[in-house]
């Protein structure tokens, strides 16, 4: 039984970290602020048992008094401008009016790619458009997959099943290939 060198076991570590890497953020995507939420909460946890309590809201009252200086000092600008200009402060916006902040736009993104694929299956011919970008995404691992030994296809089929993932047509056939002989 031939061994794998380093290289190919390096893909397969890789392959199989990227597959594990989707589907965490699949999950994620589910509860979007959820990671946020719990690093906030054991921040405060850590804080708390540091005995830092006190300190930290001596900085946060610090903090609240300087986003305040800070308002303060864009609503002068914003005056100053509306000077120069000769027109009402009101009419004077801050930068970059109605762009969304790069997070919102992140997270757009995201979610819209979700929506898509959501709409794609509801369609027949979005169906075979999906079928067939993910044996396009999936086309290296089914290659490797054909020309690799039976331990290696019964590690995808473990991952596939941990993963709770269905295999393409194409990884079927690359897995079929050669049972008899690795039988």
């Amino acid at each position: 039984m031939p061994s794998l060198t380093v290289t190919e076991k390096e893909h397969w570590k890789e392959r199989i970290a990227r597959k594990i890497d989707k589907k965490l953020e699949a999950v994620a995507a589910g509860d979007p602020g959820l990671l946020d939420r719990l690093g906030d909460q054991a921040r405060q946890r850590a804080v708390r048992s540091l005995g830092l309590a006190e300190l930290q809201a001596e900085l946060d009252a610090v903090a609240a008094q300087k986003r305040e200086l800070e308002r303060r000092e864009r609503r002068a600008h914003c005056a100053m401008l509306a000077v120069v200009r000769r027109v009402p402060v009101e009419d004077v916006s801050d930068a970059h009016p109605g762009s969304p902040p790069p997070e919102v736009t992140r997270a757009l993104q995201r979610r819209q790619a979700v929506h898509e694929e959501e709409l794609l299956a509801e369609d027949a011919q979005g169906q075979e458009i999906l079928r067939l970008r993910r044996e396009k995404e999936d086309l290296l691992d089914t290659v490797w997959l054909a020309t690799s030994p039976a331990q290696i296809k019964q590690l995808w089929r473990k991952v596939v099943e941990l993963l709770g993932e269905e295999q393409t047509a194409l990884q079927k056939e690359a897995l079929a290939l050669g049972a008899a002989q690795d039988g």
